[in-house]
């Protein structure tokens, strides 16, 4: 007993690589700054919480407080959550480079520690900060207490999901630096792949899809569940299932069909935020052993997993021949763009990420222009003919019928008025018609009742609304311009710390090259490496519109599902931010000694400054007081914008001075948008320029203080 003891003391509290990060973690001063930041900015969450919620707590009752409390800590949860999914894979990522890049990994295989120690020291000196950071925050969320109306269940739930999740973040970042498959373009396929698993999740879990049907026990009606096939594999559906609301509550074990009661299904379905819990950390588990068996068998093989799979396929990674290609009059810039485009992996990844958005688009655009077939329907101009004043009505008995007038109430989808229209007024296509049918009454015996006095229509029902249309084609543009974001901040929060590492950096420096010229170049050929990138959001627009113009043209009644000034304000904005995000990045690059520490602060920045954007944009358009000058705001926050120029119902408010929801009263929102849309263009690109030549003056000063 007291050798099982001993040995597992050694494993894990007295491992020395886990002990070394204990002591040495809270003396360092990025360390303390990053705690104080996060436990700042979840206070700073609490307090601004709190003064939206309500002006006065002395006059509120302990229900209105108890439904403050849980607001409250919804929104806590979803930012601590937010920050643990951000922070994770930022400091486990260095578990994949950082001992192969200081060339210690063959001297720690060669102590006598075990592989156990080795794996789950490593592992753990990743997690100890991020575990540190949430328990930080448990005095936070105590404030919850206070006011009641929040179980402590809920949240000792809330922080074990945060936990899993890291947990399960560290464990895939130790088998990947295990396996050998890891380099530094790993840091950031391993964080991108994170971020895409999250919001393309969120983003299928919107369709009605990927919700099980069972059926009702009380009203025996067919109904669909609120959670969905992702909800017990997503951190974020996760959390939704512990709040207790209404839409997000998960159907009964005893309510769900036979064939999905069964184990592990029911469990899943059931109570989805247990299963995420206990399953992450059971899969953390599986990756880690794997680990642990074969570490030093792995470490002493000269094969990669690359070379392993390439020699199974049977290709030859020899010399290959090739014709010369054109250099830019700007090396560093043809350097820059064409090198990174070249490389094998980069290829399969840009083709794979430009096809799937393209693909994405048109699977959404043939999913809204697809149509059910209604049981009634009209077809004009052919169902009506004005002479006669006879309506053909299509699946009752297909006989013209006299109508009353022509004037019929016309419902669109989704809105509960109904609105007085001509039926010589409205464009060709097919109508369903909606509710019952009503006739002119009986006045002579035995006369037939075949006059209609009131006619209900609407446009046929799509398999995709135009609401969820937008959101979607908006969700998925938002995902691929944070993905391009992502990408060239990466690349240009190493493309300086990169030369300084390999020396390449002083050679460059002994030529003629003057730091303009340098800088330039970087920033030229970064921007043309992400181009091809950022035209798929582009495309998947333009698809879009070219449909609706289809429709205006063959004189059908069609809504705008994107505004058509889109295609003169996207591009340039996109350029312009994506630019910003490079000029950032090679600042960050030129300061820091190290590509990781560099890359951690660049996307760092990056993303704080486009979250803090965003909340600041979509407050101001939905702030009534402000009126058009939300508009002005929000089109200085490049989210906001898409938002604005995707949904056009979304400027259609009355807060906006235009009185009235209908999208045909928007022409001053669409013209304020599109001039300040150009305005923050330009303010971009002063900001992007003044970095620039900020950068060309430091640049000589600052190589010169890193070489002391």
């Amino acid at each position: 007993m007291l050798g099982v003891a001993d040995y597992f003391w050694r494993l894990l509290p007295g491992n020395p690589i886990l002990r070394r990060v204990v002591e040495t973690g809270g003396k360092r001063r990025r360390d303390l700054f990053i705690r104080c930041g996060y436990l700042g900015f979840l206070i700073g969450v609490v307090i601004f919480s709190l003064l939206s919620s309500t002006s006065s707590f002395g006059s509120m009752s302990l229900d209105q407080l108890a439904k403050v409390s849980a607001q409250l800590f919804r929104t806590t949860s979803y930012w601590q959550l937010g920050l643990v999914a951000f922070l994770a894979p930022v400091f486990t990522a260095g578990a994949i480079t950082q001992e192969k890049d200081s060339q210690t990994y063959d001297i720690l295989l060669a102590t006598p520690l075990s592989n156990a120690q080795i794996v789950l020291g490593s592992l753990l000196s990743r997690l100890f900060f991020v575990i540190a950071l949430l328990v930080s925050g448990i005095p936070v969320f105590s404030i919850t207490q206070v006011f009641g109306g929040v179980a402590i269940s809920s949240i000792v739930c809330s922080f074990a999901i945060a936990a899993a999740t890291a947990f399960v973040t560290g464990a895939i970042a130790m088998a990947i630096a295990v396996f050998k498959v890891g380099t530094r373009r790993t840091i950031f396929s391993f964080y991108l792949f994170i971020t895409v698993y999250v919001a393309g999740l969120w983003m299928l879990d919107a369709m009605d899809y990927f919700h099980p049907v069972y059926t009702d026990p009380i009203s025996g009606a067919v109904v669909r569940s609120n959670t969905s096939w992702f909800t017990g594999i997503h951190p974020f559906l996760a959390l939704r299932v512990i709040f207790n609301q209404k839409e997000h509550l998960p159907p009964d074990l005893l309510n769900l069909p036979a064939s999905l009661q069964r184990w592990p299904l029911g469990w899943y379905f059931s109570s989805p935020h247990t299963f995420y819990i206990s399953f992450m950390f059971f899969l953390s588990f599986v990756l880690v052993s794997p680990s642990i068996l074969f570490l030093r068998r792995l470490a002493q093989s000269s094969n990669s997993l690359n070379s392993w799979i390439l020699q199974k396929l049977r290709i030859s990674k020899g010399d290959k021949t090739r014709k010369p290609r054109a250099v830019w009059s700007n090396p560093i810039a043809w350097r820059e763009a064409k090198t990174k485009a070249s490389a094998a992996r980069a290829s399969i990844l840009r083709y794979t990420f430009m096809t799937a958005g393209v693909a994405g688009s048109i699977v959404l655009l043939v999913m809204y222009n697809t149509t059910f077939e209604p049981d009634r329907s009209i077809r004009l101009p052919d169902s009506y003919d004005q002479v006669n004043g006879t309506l053909t009505i299509f699946g009752r008995n297909d006989a013209p019928m006299r109508i009353k007038s022509e004037v019929v109430q016309y419902k669109e989808p989704g809105n509960s008025e109904k609105r007085d229209v001509g039926l010589t007024q409205l464009p060709r296509g097919t109508y369903q018609i909606l509710g019952p049918l009503t006739y002119e009454p009986v006045t002579r015996p035995g006369a037939k009742a075949n006059t209609l006095s009131s006619l209900t229509i609407g446009p046929l029902d799509r398999k995709v609304s135009a609401e969820r249309t937008r959101q979607f084609l908006l969700g998925m543009i938002a995902i691929e311009f944070a993905v391009i974001l992502l990408i060239v901040t990466n690349a240009a929060a190493s493309t300086v710390t990169r030369e300084k590492e390999d020396g390449s950096l002083d050679l460059l420096l002994a030529t003629p090259i003057t730091s303009r010229y340098y800088i330039w170049g970087k920033l030229r050929g970064l921007v043309s490496f992400v181009l091809p990138l950022t035209a798929v959001p582009i495309a998947s627009i333009f698809i879009f519109i070219v449909n609706d113009v289809i429709h205006l043209v063959g004189g059908q009644g069609f809504d705008w599902v994107v505004f058509p000034e889109s295609l003169f304000i996207l591009p340039g904005t996109l350029v312009v931010v994506i630019a910003f995000a490079a000029i950032l990045g090679m600042q960050m690059s030129l300061r820091c000694r190290r590509t990781v520490m560099a890359v951690m602060s660049s996307v760092g920045i990056v993303l704080g400054i486009c979250v803090g954007l965003a909340l600041c944009g979509y407050s101001a358009v939905d702030s009534h007081a402000m009126g058009q000058a939300g508009l002005v705001f929000g089109a200085f926050s490049p989210f906001t914008l898409m938002t604005l120029l995707v949904d056009p119902r979304y400027v259609a408010t009355e807060q906006f001075g235009f009185g009235t929801a209908d999208p045909s009263n928007i022409s001053g929102a669409r013209l304020l948008i599109f001039v300040f849309g150009w305005a923050a263009t330009g303010a971009y690109t002063l900001v992007v320029w003044g970095m620039y030549k900020s950068m060309v003056k430091n640049f000589d000063m600052t190589i010169r203080k890193q070489s002391r």
